[in-house]
């Protein structure tokens, strides 16, 4: 694995672009909390696939479609090169690995239990998230993993919609798990795991901000382990797809977080298009 390029913003996230053997690239984000706000202070966010199937309407990695699950070494050594880049930088040790970086985690499910045993049983990393789109049977796969190797892992949930129709045109595969199903399998996760959930939810401009979808965002997760987190689409230039403003997000927050436990996420990486759904197979990083 070779770096091809690497650039750093000011927030404290660094974005490399990384060679595998077979030519192909993916991209991998570290991410330093310097003002200790989150969770986690020391992050990498790796990618688990070049390229993705799921085909989400809103992801840059979606757009290029799949090409091919990595391997457990790809996935560690995406880690490896992130530590050395904290290391260089004077940043503090690793704390957490979050699976949210190219791909669908769940598609890859045998590299990335065994990429997570090895983090685990090679460094001193303890935490451990992935995001998923939430296919529902590999949601209960991974709460035996967990409960089997005592791992402290998070799930994160990418609902984005409040129905089945409205979700179906941002995820195709809403129309084989819908939004109750994968909110269910989450619930059932966390509460098998002793953890709260996370849900994210990304506001699109005049797709899923209207005071209905607060209503119904509040009726589908009210009561359950599960933690909303609200943030602006990133701007991928997709077409028909708008990010709604800073004073956006807070508004839909101030009228939620009375009802449902939740926050505003910090979009780390965002300078350098590493946020949500911007990791992409690239020749450089521009």
């Amino acid at each position: 694995m070779k770096i091809l390029n690497q650039i750093a913003g000011g927030d404290g996230a660094a974005k490399f672009l990384l060679g595998l053997e077979d030519a192909h690239t993916v991209e991998t984000l570290y991410m330093h909390d310097k003002e200790l706000s989150l969770t986690y202070h020391s992050t990498v966010c790796v990618s688990s696939q070049v390229g993705c199937a799921v085909g989400c309407r809103f992801c840059a990695t979606g757009a290029q479609g799949f090409i091919r699950d990595l391997s457990a070494e790809e996935i560690f050594g995406q880690v490896a090169v992130c530590d050395r880049y904290r290391a260089g930088a004077g940043c503090p040790p690793i704390d957490a690995v979050v699976f949210a970086g190219m791909g669908e985690p769940l598609f890859n499910d045998g590299n990335v239990t065994r990429a997570i045993e090895k983090i685990a049983g090679e460094t001193d990393i303890r935490g451990f998230e992935l995001a998923t789109a939430g296919i529902v049977p590999k949601i209960r796969g991974l709460t035996g993993f967990v409960r089997e190797k005592n791992i402290r892992l998070r799930l994160n949930l990418s609902l984005h919609a409040t129905t089945d129709e409205q979700r179906a045109l941002l995820i195709p595969m809403t129309k084989k798990y819908g939004v109750k199903a994968i909110l269910d399998a989450a619930s059932d996760f966390a509460e098998a795991t002793g953890t709260t959930a996370r849900v994210r939810y990304m506001l699109i401009k005049g797709v899923n901000d209207s005071d209905a979808d607060i209503g119904r965002l509040t009726g589908l997760l009210k009561g359950r382990p599960l933690k909303l987190i609200i943030s602006s689409y990133n701007d991928n230039n997709m077409n028909g797809l708008s990010p709604v403003g800073p004073l956006d997000v807070l508004e839909f927050y101030s009228k939620i977080r009375d009802n449902v436990d939740c926050d505003i996420f910090h979009n780390f990486g965002g300078e350098v298009l590493g946020g949500c759904g911007q990791l992409r197979q690239a020749r450089k990083i521009s």
